[in-house]
């Protein structure tokens, strides 16, 4: 069965615009001191929430159509994966296909405030995330949301959420997210090859490790960059975990103003490390976005604004 990129490509840039979110409530930062860099250890059982702030951000984002069983073997079985004709995307054997979604940024400023109001600061960072479109039926409502529960325009599971700022993973870690992972050696670099005019550049994104979610993503990219950035959309994007005890937790997020371009160009590769599940899902040779991809870039809107929560939100309902 062959897959009609284009024609896909195009249903998922229509189909997943980013409509502007409803914000269902908000937390304010407290606290005024700021530690740097805490130690990413997490040993205690008792999960609580942080509210994060993201400050001028690099984004690569995009989706790769893959076998839905193979997705549905990741998840916990209280999960229900969406295929591609439950996202409105109906093809010949759309039925048996999900989408494998892969995102990383790079940020100038993350900014963590916890329960107990110690604020929490790194420059410079990066994160990269996998994951896949879920129904959220049976999941609790979130901080974030476009129907006062949980609507999001975005609802992933997240396979492996990654990230270089020992304050993020220590969000969450609190929060008790299952495969948050500290990965000090990230890299995500651009490099302007057209200075002077708002073009295209070469993106250089690396996850390394010995573990199933090791990747790196490269190529030619258009820019969406602080000079180039015409005016964005805003939208709510839930990425959600469930641990072995069924407990939930959920990054929620109203993102304001980014901008995503129509695609990141199609010269933009995934490769993922031979031999580990991400390689398995998409193979072993470097593949293009088959579903949606595009460059982005989140403005500042002053450190101390919630952009996210990381909350725990209980067990999953019997």
């Amino acid at each position: 069965m062959t897959i009609n990129k284009v024609t896909l490509a195009t249903a998922l840039v229509t189909s997943m615009a980013l409509a502007p979110g409803v914000m269902a409530k908000e937390g304010s930062p407290k606290g005024t001191d700021t530690v740097k860099s805490h130690k990413p250890s997490y040993k205690g059982k008792r999960f609580s929430n942080s509210d994060v702030d993201f400050s001028n951000c690099r984004e690569i984002a995009g989706g790769i159509a893959v076998q839905k069983d193979a997705l549905i073997s990741l998840v916990p079985s209280d999960i229900t994966v969406n295929s591609l004709s439950d996202m409105g995307f109906v093809f010949e054997g759309s039925d048996n296909l999900g989408m494998l979604i892969i995102r990383s940024l790079q940020c100038e400023v993350i900014q963590v405030t916890d329960a107990k109001g110690r604020v929490f600061t790194d420059e410079n960072v990066a994160f990269a995330h996998v994951g896949t479109p879920i129904n959220t039926s049976n999941l609790p409502a979130t901080t974030f949301n476009n129907d006062g529960s949980n609507g999001a325009d975005f609802n992933i599971f997240a396979l492996s959420y990654q990230t270089s700022s020992p304050a993020y993973y220590g969000a969450m870690k609190r929060m008790g997210m299952k495969t948050a992972m500290f990965n000090k050696h990230m890299i995500n670099a651009q490099v302007d090859t057209t200075p002077g005019t708002c073009d295209v550049a070469q993106l250089s994104v690396s996850v390394p490790g010995s573990h199933d979610y090791s990747f790196s993503i490269f190529g030619e990219v258009v820019e969406a960059t602080a000079e180039c950035h015409p005016g964005g959309a805003n939208f709510v994007a839930n990425w959600w975990s469930v641990d072995r005890k069924k407990r939930i937790s959920a990054l929620s997020n109203l993102v304001m103003d980014q901008t995503f371009t129509e695609t990141a160009g199609p010269n933009v590769y995934v490769a993922a490390k031979p031999g580990t599940t991400m390689s398995e899902l998409i193979g072993e040779m470097p593949s293009a976005f088959t579903g949606f991809s595009g460059s982005g870039y989140l403005p500042s809107g002053g450190i101390g604004n919630v952009d996210m929560v990381a909350e725990a939100l209980g067990k999953l309902a019997r």
